[in-house]
C-alpha cells in the first residue's frame, strides 16, 4: 500500500455539511432516466409513453455498444418523453406505482462469483443494466466492453466541497463490497486499485482483498479519479483505464447475488440552503423537490453534485445517475455598494484580496456570483497551484483553443476530465471556463479519432 500526499490544490470550506445520519425516504411519485447523464451514449428509446415498466426494464439502448441498456429505476408507467433541440432525448419520466416489481436476472452463488469469467461478468452487467456504472479514461464515457483495460480504479474517496463521506456510506457493507470487488477484478487482466482517504475507518475499505490499496491525503483535487490514475498508473496514448464509484460496487454485488437491479443510492443533502442536512437513502433519478421537501428553495440554486463539478438542475430537476450529493446555495445577483473596497472579513478569497485570508480558518457562505466579468486570459501561474497533475495547464488550454490536437495529447489531455480544472475556473481572475475548454478538447479528439 502506498500513501500519496498531495500538496497542490485547495479545500473550499463551505457552510452546510451533512450530519452523518442516514434517513430512509419514501419512494418518490416520479423518477427520471436522463440520457444526458451518460457521456458517449448514443441512445435509442426502448419505451413509449403509456408503457408499463418494472425495475430493471430497458428504457434506453445504445447504438454503439451492443447489449448496453439503461434501465428503469422503478416500476410504474412511462408518462413523458422529453426532447430538446434537434429532438435530442433529455429525460424519460416514470410514474411509480409503489410496488417496485422487478425484472429477474441471473443469480450466482458466492462460489460461482469467485470463479466467474470476464465474458460472463460483462454479459450479466449488460443484461442487468449496470454496465453504465463503469466508465473509462480517456473521455470519461461509458466503458467499451470490447476493450480490456490495463487497470481498473475503484473511487472510494472524495475531497470536493461538502462531498458525501464514502467511508461512512460503506460502513457495515464489507461483505457485499468484497464480492463486488471480486466481480470487478474479473473484468481486467491488470490490477484493480482501491483509492481511499488516509483517515478511512470502515472495514469494507480496510479489509479489502484481491486489490491494490492506495491512500491519498491533501487538499482537493486529491480525491479526483484523474489524480489517482496520474500517480498510480498513468495513461499513455492508446491506453484505457476504467473506473467505478464505491457505491456502485455494492450495486453490482446486489445484482449478481440476488438477480435484481437496485436503483438505491445514499445521497448527502448539503449546503446552507438545506434545513435538514443528512444522508438520505433514495433512488437514482429522484426529483430534487422530493429530496428537499419542506425547504424553501426561493432564491436558491439546486445542484446535483458539488459546487465545483455539479450541474444546476433547478428545483424541478432530478438527481443525476453518478451523483451522491445535492448542494443548495444562495443565488447571487445582489450588488453590494463599495463591496470591493470593504475589508471582507466574511468573504472567501483565493488571492488574499480580503481580510479573511489572514484570519483563522472558518466556513464561508458562497453564492453563485462570479464577482467580475469575462476578461482576456493572461498567462500566469494561477492554474499551476491548483492542478496536482504534471500538466502545463495554460499551454494545454492554448492548444485546445487553437485546435492543435497533437500538442494537446502531448500535454496530457487524455488523462484529464473537466472536473480536474474546476478549481482553476473558480480561482481564475479572467473568469475563464477552464473545464469547459478541456471538455471541448476531449470531444474534438474523440470526434477526430
Amino acid at each position: 500500500m502506498s500513501v500519496f500526499k498531495i500538496t497542490k490544490g485547495k479545500n473550499i470550506s463551505l457552510k452546510g455539511s451533512a450530519e452523518k445520519k442516514i434517513v430512509d425516504i419514501s419512494l418518490p411519485q416520479i423518477l427520471a432516466v436522463q440520457p444526458t447523464d451518460f457521456k458517449g451514449l448514443k441512445p435509442r428509446l426502448a419505451v413509449k409513453v403509456g408503457d408499463t415498466v418494472k425495475v430493471g426494464s430497458a428504457i434506453l439502448t445504445d447504438k454503439a455498444i451492443e447489449g448496453l441498456k439503461i434501465v428503469s429505476p422503478a416500476s410504474g408507467e412511462v408518462i413523458a418523453v422529453n426532447r430538446g433541440e434537434k429532438r435530442a432525448l433529455l429525460s424519460i419520466i416514470i410514474k411509480t406505482d409503489g410496488k417496485q416489481d422487478a425484472e429477474s436476472f441471473q443469480k450466482l452463488t458466492k462460489t460461482e462469483i469467485k470463479n466467474i469469467s470476464r465474458l460472463s461478468a460483462i454479459q450479466i452487467l449488460k443484461d442487468g443494466g449496470l454496465w453504465a456504472v463503469i466508465r473509462q479514461r480517456p473521455f470519461s464515457k461509458i466503458a467499451n466492453p470490447d476493450i480490456i483495460p490495463k487497470s481498473i480504479f475503484v473511487h472510494a474517496m472524495n475531497t470536493e466541497p461538502l462531498a458525501a463521506d464514502v467511508d461512512f456510506i460503506l460502513n457495515n457493507k464489507a461483505e457485499d463490497f468484497q464480492i463486488g470487488l471480486r466481480i470487478i477484478k474479473s473484468l481486467t487482466e491488470g490490477k484493480v486499485y482501491l483509492c481511499t482517504d488516509t483517515n478511512m475507518q470502515s472495514q469494507a475499505l480496510q479489509k479489502a482483498e484481491g486489490v491494490e490499496c492506495h491512500q491519498f491525503s491533501g487538499p482537493h483535487p486529491a480525491g479526483n479519479v484523474s489524480t489517482h490514475i496520474h500517480y498510480i498508473d498513468p495513461i499513455n496514448k492508446g491506453d484505457h483505464v476504467w473506473y467505478i464509484e464505491a457505491q456502485d460496487v455494492l450495486r453490482i454485488a446486489e445484482l449478481f447475488l440476488n438477480g435484481k437491479y437496485t436503483s438505491e443510492r445514499i445521497v448527502a443533502l448539503t449546503g446552507e440552503g438545506v434545513n435538514n442536512r443528512v444522508y438520505v437513502k433514495t433512488n437514482i433519478g429522484a426529483p430534487i423537490s422530493a429530496l428537499l421537501e419542506g425547504n424553501d428553495l426561493t432564491g436558491k440554486r439546486c445542484i446535483s453534485g458539488s459546487v465545483l463539478s455539479g450541474a444546476d438542475v433547478g428545483k424541478e430537476g432530478f438527481l443525476r445517475f453518478y451523483d451522491s450529493q445535492i448542494t443548495v446555495i444562495p443565488e447571487g445577483g445582489e450588488r453590494k455598494f463599495l463591496g470591493w473596497l470593504m475589508p471582507g472579513a466574511d468573504k472567501y478569497t483565493f488571492s488574499k484580496t480580503f481580510l479573511s485570508a489572514f484570519l483563522s480558518e472558518r466556513k464561508y457562505s458562497l453564492d453563485t456570483d462570479v464577482n467580475g466579468s469575462d476578461r482576456a486570459m493572461v498567462m500566469n501561474n494561477v492554474y499551476d497551484a491548483y492542478v496536482p497533475l504534471d500538466i502545463m495547464t495554460y499551454f494545454l488550454l492554448k492548444a485546445v483553443l487553437s485546435g492543435n490536437i497533437e500538442e494537446a495529447e502531448e500535454l496530457g489531455i487524455l488523462e484529464c476530465d473537466e472536473e480536474d480544472f474546476a478549481l482553476c475556473a473558480f480561482a481564475c481572475p479572467s473568469k475563464t471556463d477552464v473545464g469547459g475548454i478541456i471538455r471541448q478538447g476531449l470531444d474534438l479528439i474523440e470526434k477526430e479519432g
